[in-house]
C-alpha cells in the first residue's frame, strides 16, 4: 500500500487478495451472525440528494438481500464486522497503514471498525458525511465517489449540524464544488472525517470494505456540531 495522508482525499493502490471471507455467500453468512442493528439494507436508487434521509427497505432478511444483490437494487452495510473472529486479521491488515498515518499526523486512534458494503449495479448513496476517518477499499466491481465542498463556512457548518440532528439529516443542496474519484478492485479512497460525499455504483455488483477510525479530534468536532444541532 502506498503512503496515506489521512486529511486529504486521494485514491491509492492497495493489496486486496482474493479472500473467501469477502464473497457474497461469506458476507451473507456474516450478516446472519451479526446483531440486526449492525446488518442493515435499503433500496438504493437514491440520486445525489435525499435531505430527509428516509429510505425504503425490501421485506427480506439482510442475508437474503446480499444473496440477491445483483437484481434487487439495494445497498447493504455490515458494521462491526471484526467482532466475528475470522474478520479480525483482515481489519488489522487493512487498517494498519491508516492507523500509522493518523498517528504520524498527531491523531492517535480512539476506536476503529471494519465495515462491508455490498451494492447492486447502479446503486447510489446521496450526499452525506461520516464523523470518522475512512479508508474505502474496493474489493469487487467499480464505483464513483463524489466529494463535495461548501465554499461558505457558515453554510458548511449548517450542513454539518444537520447531520447530527436527532434524525441525522443529509445535506439539502448540492455542494458548491465536487471532486470525482473512480474506484476499481485494488484501489482505495482516503476519505477524511466530515467530508461530504455521494456514491454511485457502475454496471456490476460492488463489494467494498471500509476501515473506520475515530480520534480525539473527530470526537471533539462531532461534539461541537452536536451542540450546534441542538441550538439550531
Amino acid at each position: 500500500m502506498t503512503a496515506i495522508d489521512p486529511r486529504r482525499p486521494e485514491v491509492i493502490a492497495v493489496d486486496v487478495p482474493e479472500d473467501s471471507r469477502l464473497t457474497l455467500d461469506a458476507l451473507a453468512d456474516a450478516a446472519a451472525r451479526l446483531p440486526e442493528i449492525h446488518a442493515q439494507h435499503h433500496l438504493a436508487q437514491l440520486g445525489r440528494l435525499l435531505p430527509d434521509g428516509v429510505v425504503e427497505r425490501l421485506s427480506l432478511s439482510t442475508p437474503e438481500v446480499i444473496r440477491t444483490i445483483a437484481t434487487n437494487q439495494s445497498w447493504v452495510m455490515l458494521q462491526s464486522l471484526a467482532t466475528l473472529p475470522e474478520y479480525q486479521p483482515l481489519m488489522r491488515r487493512v487498517g494498519a497503514p491508516h492507523q500509522l498515518a493518523l498517528r504520524s499526523a498527531g491523531e492517535p486512534p480512539t476506536a476503529n471498525d471494519l465495515i462491508a458494503f455490498v451494492g447492486s449495479p447502479h446503486a447510489s448513496v446521496p450526499f452525506h458525511y461520516d464523523v470518522n476517518h475512512h479508508l474505502l477499499v474496493q474489493v469487487q466491481g467499480t464505483k464513483r465517489v463524489h466529494i463535495g465542498y461548501f465554499d461558505d463556512a457558515d453554510e458548511r457548518d449548517r450542513q454539518l449540524a444537520r447531520g447530527l440532528m436527532e434524525h441525522r439529516l443529509n445535506v439539502d443542496r448540492e455542494p458548491d464544488r465536487v471532486d470525482d474519484f473512480a474506484l476499481g478492485p485494488g484501489e482505495a479512497l482516503v476519505l477524511p472525517a466530515f467530508a461530504f460525499h455521494a456514491v454511485e455504483g457502475d454496471d456490476d455488483v460492488s463489494i467494498a470494505l471500509t476501515y473506520m477510525v475515530a480520534t480525539v479530534a473527530t470526537e471533539r468536532t462531532r461534539d461541537h456540531y452536536k451542540v450546534m444541532a441542538r441550538t439550531a
